[in-house]
């Protein structure tokens, strides 16, 4: 049994976890190890947001992926699960089918500036690939789904595995431009929330709380203290906070203080020496 329990390690121990939660010690009991730490989170850098941007520029359906993930904060399975009908081109915004199996939560979020001619070429260009396979084959249904491709006699939506190949994609083209990155769907995600961040702090007289409630309403995060695991720590940022620390209380400063080398006993404010008795 111990043999068994070691051979699929991670999803055991996802069991082991919420077992552990319970109150149940067996997992103890049996010896299993505790689930490893998750892979190292990565962001994006401006540069590399850049270059994206650019790869993408002439072709329909990545230009899109990567303003939807970049832009407009949207997880894989929500690109995945967006319909023709979703899209709200007159009233600039879109439905989105968030996470969950059952009943996903809707939400209409306002469209990126960029997206509306994105989605109009893509949706041009969809048009056209239908009407084509159509000829052919009539009969054949069409999905709801805003993302599909042929595979044999029928029009399917994209699973999991296409994003990734997507992804796959983008890597290879950012490497051939310079660009060493690790890409990932949620990456996408993180990086865009981050450098709205970013450029929101930049404006002039920016409110902290109403930046980051942006940043949260981005997300569509129902706890902002999760939005904040999202966003990239800026060194730069927590120098400036440093330095604003410094001046905020008399901190000594060592270098006005310390005597320099020659100065007398006198000068240096301690008391003369005790002359021996003679």
């Amino acid at each position: 049994m111990r043999h068994q329990l070691h051979e699929e390690r991670w999803q055991l121990s996802v069991l082991g976890d919420l077992a552990r939660f319970s109150g149940n010690l067996v997992f103890n009991e049996v010896g299993l190890p505790r689930r490893t730490p998750s892979q190292r989170v990565r962001w994006l850098s401006e540069e590399a947001a850049h270059a994206l941007i650019q790869v993408t520029h002439k072709d329909r359906l990545l230009r899109l992926v990567v303003l939807l993930g970049l832009g407009q904060g949207l997880r894989r399975i929500e690109w995945l699960r967006l319909r023709v009908g979703d899209i709200d081109l007159p009233g600039n915004r879109l439905l989105v089918r968030g996470k969950g199996r059952g009943q996903p939560k809707l939400v209409w979020m306002t469209m990126h500036p960029a997206l509306q001619s994105a989605i109009q070429d893509y949706l041009a260009w969809r048009k056209q690939t239908v009407a084509r396979f159509l000829r052919s084959t009539p009969l054949t249904p069409v999905p709801e789904e805003l993302f599909l491709h042929r595979r044999g006699g029928r029009l399917i939506p994209y699973g999991e595995g296409g994003a990734n190949r997507w992804m796959a994609i983008l890597q290879r083209r950012l490497v051939a431009r310079g660009v060493k990155v690790r890409l990932s769907t949620h990456m996408l995600r993180r990086s865009g929330a981050t450098l709205l961040e970013r450029a929101l702090l930049r404006l002039p007289n920016a409110a902290r709380d109403g930046v980051y409630r942006t940043v949260q309403g981005f997300l569509r995060h129902d706890n902002i203290a999760t939005t904040m695991q999202y966003l990239e720590a800026d060194p730069t940022r927590q120098a400036e906070a440093m330095q604003v620390f410094a001046s905020a209380l008399p901190w000594t400063d060592r270098s006005s203080t310390t005597p320099k080398r020659g100065t007398s006993r006198a000068k240096r404010g301690r008391p003369p020496a005790r002359q021996s008795a003679s």
